[in-house]
C-alpha cells in the first residue's frame, strides 16, 4: 500500500553559489525558496517558509526574443516542502556492502574416520520459500584430520554449478562468503537488487550404525557468523529506487519493447551519499472545504563527499536556525 507519496532525485553535486539555472551542468543541483530564489546558504534556507530541489537533467532548445534557438537546463523538482507541516531529515553517508560470512573453525574438533560430515546451508532471502530453501554438501572423511575434511567440503562446494556461496580452506577452518547476485545487472535491470543471507551447519552421522545413525552435531566445532550488510547509497539501490519512482510519473510497465521510460541518472561507477526528507504539505480538501495534510517523501543521492553544504542548507530549513555567523 502507498502511504506517502515520493520524489527521487539523483545528482552530482550541490551548487549553491549558482546565480540562475544557465550557471548549471547536468546532475547539478540547486535549492530555491517559495518565491523561487535559489538558496546559497543556511541564513536564507533557515527563513524560507518552503523549499523546492531540482536536479538538472539535460537540455532542450528553446527560442530567444529574436527567434534563434538556444540551449536551455531542464530540470526535475522535488515536492514542494513546507516548512508548517513539520519536516525532518534523516541524512547519511555511502557505506559499502557486505557480503554473509560463515567461519566454521575444526581446530579442537574431533573427527572420526569413516563419518559422514554434513554441511547444510539453509537461504533466507528466497521470497518464495522463506527459511525453507538449502543447498547441502555431504563428505565421507576418510582419515581423522580435520584438515583435509574441510578442504574436501570446501570442494565439494565449489564445484557445485548453482552454489551462493564460495568456500574457502584455511588450515582448520571452513569460510563461507555469500556471493553477489548476477540477476540485476545493469542500469535497465528489471530485477531489483538484494543480497544473499542464509544460515548454514554441519553435523556428522555413522553410515553402517544401522540402528543408531542419527545426525549429531560435530564435538567441540565453533560457528562464528559475520552479518551481511546491502550497504546505503549503493548505486544498485540508487537504481532502484529511480525506477520505482517512475509509477509517480506515469510510468508503470516495465515490460514494454521498445522501452518507453525515462533514463535513470544514475552512475554506475559513482558511491553515493543520502538525504531523506519527509513531511506532510497542507491542502484545502474538496469535500467539505476542510485543511487536510498528505505525507510526502524525498529521496535526495548526491554523490559522495558533496552534500556538506547541502546538509547544512537542509537543516538550517528543518530547525529554522542558521549558524550565529550567518544568522547576522
Amino acid at each position: 500500500m502507498i502511504t506517502r507519496v515520493k520524489s527521487v532525485l539523483v545528482g552530482n553535486e550541490f551548487k549553491a553559489t549558482a546565480t540562475s539555472a544557465d550557471d548549471l551542468s547536468i546532475g547539478d543541483i540547486i535549492m530555491v525558496d517559495q518565491d523561487s530564489n535559489i538558496i546559497d546558504g543556511e541564513k536564507k534556507a533557515a527563513e524560507a517558509s518552503s523549499i523546492q530541489i531540482g536536479v538538472v537533467t539535460g537540455k532542450t532548445k528553446v527560442a530567444d526574443t529574436a527567434g534563434a534557438l538556444q540551449d536551455m537546463n531542464t530540470l526535475v523538482w522535488s515536492n514542494r516542502i513546507d516548512k508548517s507541516g513539520h519536516p525532518s531529515a534523516v541524512i547519511g553517508s555511502y557505506e559499502a556492502p557486505v557480503a554473509e560470512k560463515i567461519e566454521f573453525d575444526f581446530t579442537n574438533a574431533t573427527i572420526t574416520a569413516g563419518h559422514r560430515y554434513v554441511l547444510r546451508i539453509v537461504y533466507k532471502d528466497i521470497t518464495e520459500a522463506p527459511g525453507q530453501f538449502t543447498h547441502t554438501y555431504e563428505v565421507v572423511s576418510g582419515d581423522d584430520e580435520s584438515e583435509n575434511l574441510v578442504t574436501a567440503l570446501a570442494n565439494k562446494v565449489n564445484k557445485h554449478k548453482n552454489r551462493r556461496v564460495e568456500a574457502k580452506a584455511e588450515t582448520k577452518k571452513l569460510i563461507l562468503t555469500a556471493l553477489e547476485k548476477d540477476d540485476n545487472e545493469g542500469v535497465d535491470s528489471i530485477n531489483e537488487y538484494s543480497v544473499v543471507t542464509m544460515d548454514a551447519t554441519i553435523y556428522e552421522t555413522v553410515p553402517g550404525a544401522l540402528l543408531s545413525n542419527q545426525p549429531k552435531a560435530v564435538e567441540s566445532l565453533t560457528k562464528t557468523k559475520t552479518t551481511g550488510k546491502p550497504g546505503k547509497g549503493y548505486w544498485k539501490q540508487v537504481r532502484d529506487a529511480e525506477r520505482r519512482n517512475m509509477g509517480y510519473k506515469g510510468h508503470v510497465f516495465s515490460g514494454a519493447y521498445p522501452a518507453v521510460e525515462q533514463d535513470l541518472l544514475v552512475d554506475p561507477s559513482a558511491e553515493y551519499d543520502y538525504i531523506v526528507i519527509e513531511n506532510d504539505n497542507l491542502y484545502l480538501s474538496n469535500d467539505n472545504q476542510y485543511i487536510k495534510s498528505t505525507p510526502l517523501t524525498t529521496e535526495l543521492y548526491i554523490k559522495k563527499g558533496q552534500k556538506t553544504e547541502l546538509e547544512k542548507c537542509v537543516k538550517a530549513f528543518v530547525t529554522g536556525q542558521a549558524p550565529a555567523s550567518e544568522a547576522v
